[in-house]
């Protein structure tokens, strides 16, 4: 496994005991911190997992196996977690421009302040393509289905480079097999054409991100 295993310790030292100022997000799941490791030098999102939300222990340890194999510029970072004293922790990537679907409300609803900037039309088509590479990349050369492609769970670095996020779903396997990855891994042993229709499903769900891109372009008018 190649992210790292860090103690409740340096978690609350990340977090400031999980200080009520540094959440950035927070939904059914639970809460997301920023925080602050190797000594206050590197950035990262904190996600506390709720015991009693839907994502439960098995898409935890599903999160972990399958972002711990997974490298790719469009693919968010899983730089590490916690599960000391049966907390759910992990540690990831800072993505200062948070989630597609936040920068498209506040543009919708315009809610944001005078340094806001828009998505250009570039920078709109970027954010589809780019979601759409780490789609490929998954599917081509990783054999992994992601299972929840939507705009919550497309992140924007510095740069507003999309990057996928939240595997608790995913499945990974060989072409006639997908591997359901939890604690105690089992098999699904699927037909070719299943394995076509988990891809197309995730293709699919990809779609209306690029409906709703496009939705608010048309709503903004030319940039």
């Amino acid at each position: 496994m190649l992210c790292r295993c860090f103690s409740l310790a340096d978690i609350h030292l990340a977090t400031n005991n999980f200080d009520d100022a540094l959440v950035v997000g927070r939904g059914g799941f639970g809460k997301v911190y920023k925080g602050f490791i190797n000594d206050g030098t590197t950035v990262v999102a904190v996600k506390l997992l709720n015991a009693e939300s839907k994502q439960g222990a098995k898409e935890f340890w599903t999160e972990i196996k399958t972002l711990s194999t997974l490298r790719h510029p469009h693919l968010v970072t899983l730089i590490g977690y916690s599960d000391e004293f049966s907390e759910m922790i992990l540690v990831y990537e800072y993505m200062i421009n948070g989630t597609l679907a936040e920068l498209l409300y506040k543009m919708s609803r315009k809610r944001y302040g005078p340094d806001f900037h828009h998505l250009n039309w570039e920078q709109r088509i970027n954010v589809c393509i780019g979601a759409a590479r780490g789609l490929d990349y998954l599917h081509t050369e990783k054999r992994v289905i992601h299972s929840d492609v939507k705009t919550t769970n497309i992140l924007l670095d510095e740069n507003r480079k999309a990057k996928i996020s939240d595997f608790g779903l995913s499945r990974m396997g060989t072409t006639n097999q997908l591997q359901t990855h939890c604690r105690n891994t089992s098999l699904i042993y699927s037909s070719h054409n299943e394995v076509v229709r988990q891809r197309k499903s995730d293709e699919d769900e990809h779609r209306p991100v690029l409906w709703v891109v496009e939705e608010q372009s048309q709503e903004d008018g030319p940039m």
